[in-house]
């Protein structure tokens, strides 16, 4: 059985991301939330209209970076992002388990690897022999089993998911509290061998 646990802790809300305006005109500079600099996935949810974006990039901070001037383009003040956050880290994922399998809720279990994306690649792991899409997977996860309501866009891969190993795979997410938005937690379910997501 495989195991595949989304460690996103890392979490702020995106306040900083509009820059301050001055007085007199003009803005100030904007920031981003601290502890991007690394290779992951990340989750934004705007708590205004229940949608959630889900991505992975090489580097966050950068993919981020690319959006402040966006910000301040479209007229989205730090009230309007205040209500937006994100949570990121990376994903860490086991080959097999023994059974009975005994998986801890709130953190990864032992001897699972970290996984992180890599620029221009699939973020992928192989599990029980088969080659895990771990960003379509987190996607129809929180789709399907994460209960939220609202939308979740990522036009590539929205589609349902089957699990393609001969095995169970236990799925968890642990998520940040984004700025105060939301209370930390970790969910849990499994993927059932050929059950669609």
């Amino acid at each position: 059985m495989g195991y595949i646990f989304y460690a996103l802790n890392n979490s702020a809300n995106c306040t900083g991301m509009s820059p301050p305006a001055l007085p007199g005109g003009g803005f100030g500079v904007a920031a981003l939330p601290p502890a991007m600099h690394m290779a992951g996935t990340y989750i934004i949810v705007n708590t205004i209209t229940n949608n959630r974006y889900i991505g992975i990039a090489a580097n966050i901070h950068n993919r981020f970076q690319t959006r402040l001037a966006t910000v301040t383009e479209m007229g989205f003040g730090p009230a309007v992002l205040a209500n937006i956050g994100v949570t990121w880290g990376v994903a860490h994922c086991r080959n097999t388990l023994p059974a009975p399998l005994v998986v801890p809720a709130a953190a990864p279990v032992a001897g699972s690897i970290p996984v992180a994306p890599v620029a221009g690649a699939p973020y992928t792991a192989v599990i029980d022999g088969a080659v895990i899409n771990l960003e379509h997977l987190l996607i129809r996860f929180i789709m399907t089993q994460l209960g939220a309501g609202g939308t979740t866009s990522n036009n590539l891969m929205v589609g349902p998911y089957v699990n393609p190993t001969l095995n169970p795979i236990t799925v968890s997410l642990q998520w940040g509290a984004m700025g105060g938005l939301f209370a930390a937690n970790t969910m849990q379910a499994v993927w059932g061998a050929g059950a669609a997501w």
